[in-house]
C-alpha cells in the first residue's frame, strides 16, 4: 500500500498545546501520554513512543514532526506514522498532517522480545521511551536514530508542498 495522508484542524485548544512545548531544534522520545491531542484517540492507543523531532524553517518558523511508533500487532512489528505541522512565528499553522503506510528504509522494524513481554504484561505504551533502541532519549538532528530522518524528511516535503499550507 502506498502513502496515504490525513489532514487534521487544530481547535483553538490543540494550537495552545502546541504553542507552549518550547520547541527547540533537535529530537526527543516522547511518552505515550505525551502526545498531543490532535493525534485521534484510536491512534494514540496504538502508539508507544514517538520521536518529537523539531527543526528550523526557512522563513523563522519551526517544523514540528511527531514520528509516532505504532505497534501492529497482527505484523509483530512498530511502523512509523509521523504527524507533522507548521508552528510559524505567529503561532503553529491551522491544520497538520500524518502520514499512512510509507515506505522508508527503517520505516517498519521487529521489535525485541523483551517489548512483547511489556505490551503482554502492561499494554501498550512506553517500552521505547524508558528502552530507547539507539540509546539515546534526545539530541541533535544529526543524531536522529535510522528511520526517523527519513521519516522526517518524507513528510517535511509533503508538508511544503501542500498549496496554502498555513
Amino acid at each position: 500500500m502506498g502513502k496515504k495522508t490525513s489532514w487534521f484542524t487544530l481547535s483553538t485548544t490543540q494550537c495552545k498545546e502546541i504553542e507552549n512545548i518550547g520547541m527547540r531544534s533537535g529530537w526527543k522520545l516522547l511518552s505515550q501520554e505525551s502526545l498531543p491531542s490532535i493525534l485521534p484517540s484510536d491512534l494514540r492507543k496504538k502508539i508507544d513512543t514517538a520521536v518529537m523531532i523539531a527543526a528550523p524553517t526557512s522563513t523563522g518558523g519551526t517544523y514540528l514532526v511527531y514520528n509516532n511508533l505504532r505497534v501492529d500487532h497482527k505484523a509483530g512489528a512498530i511502523d512509523q506514522h509521523p504527524f507533522a505541522l507548521i508552528a510559524h512565528s505567529t503561532g503553529p499553522s491551522p491544520s497538520g498532517m500524518l502520514i499512512h503506510h510509507g515506505k522508508w528504509k527503517g520505516r517498519t522494524t521487529k521489535p525485541p522480545k523483551e517489548f512483547w513481554d511489556h505490551v503482554n504484561e502492561s499494554g501498550v505504551g512506553n517500552y521505547f521511551y524508558t528502552n530507547p533502541p539507539s540509546g539515546l532519549s534526545s539530541g541533535t538532528l544529526d543524531q536522529l536514530p535510522e528511520g526517523h530522518r527519513e521519516a522526517f524528511e518524507r513528510i517535511i516535503t509533503r508538508i511544503r508542498s501542500r498549496p496554502n499550507r498555513g
